[in-house]
């Protein structure tokens, strides 16, 4: 069972990771959490819920690990997530534009219902990631392969994508 999580107890656990101090946000309900402001570079959250959060620039989530998250009806707009660990993660009707996803770690996560807009995946690893139901718009999924459309998407055990696009999709191989 997740435990709800104040404000205020979310902001004294941010600042005492970033000092270094081994705090825990397992098993947390942070739906009611406000993240605008906050600075979440290299925090550690795991098995947690986060509800209608707002993510964006100049926020950052370089360097963070989530662990089993299910983020629902989340923004993430031109926020930093450089080096992020986000696995086995659950996003659901989320909406992300121009996040910075250089060398972030998706394994294992499914995106379910989300909008993608100019988002930048090729320097990701996305072992075992699913995109399902998903809308895509000038996405990037690999060095080669930027795509717009709506469906679904997954890559394999070994990082590498299980399938084409589909047909309807308008598509921008390049080399």
């Amino acid at each position: 069972m997740q435990e709800k999580v104040s404000q205020a107890e979310v902001i004294a656990n941010l600042a005492a990771q970033a000092e270094g101090e081994s705090v825990d946000l397992s098993h947390s309900d942070l739906s009611a959490i406000t993240w605008e402001g906050l600075d979440a570079s290299g925090a550690t959250i795991a098995m947690s819920l986060f509800r209608g959060a707002r993510f964006a620039a100049p926020q950052a989530l370089n360097g963070c690990t989530w662990i089993g998250d299910r983020l629902e009806n989340c923004r993430f707009e031109s926020v930093d997530m450089t080096k992020a660990e986000l696995l086995d993660c659950e996003f659901e009707n989320c909406f992300l534009k121009s996040p910075r996803l250089f060398r972030v770690d998706l394994s294992g996560t499914v995106f379910s219902a989300c909008h993608l807009i100019d988002v930048d995946f090729s320097q990701a690893a996305m072992i075992r990631t699913r995109f399902t139901q998903c809308t895509f718009t000038n996405v990037r999924l690999t060095d080669d392969l930027v795509v717009s459309g709506s469906g679904n998407f997954e890559f394999g055990p070994d990082g590498t994508a299980l399938s084409s696009p589909p047909p309807e999709w308008t598509v921008d191989a390049r080399t």
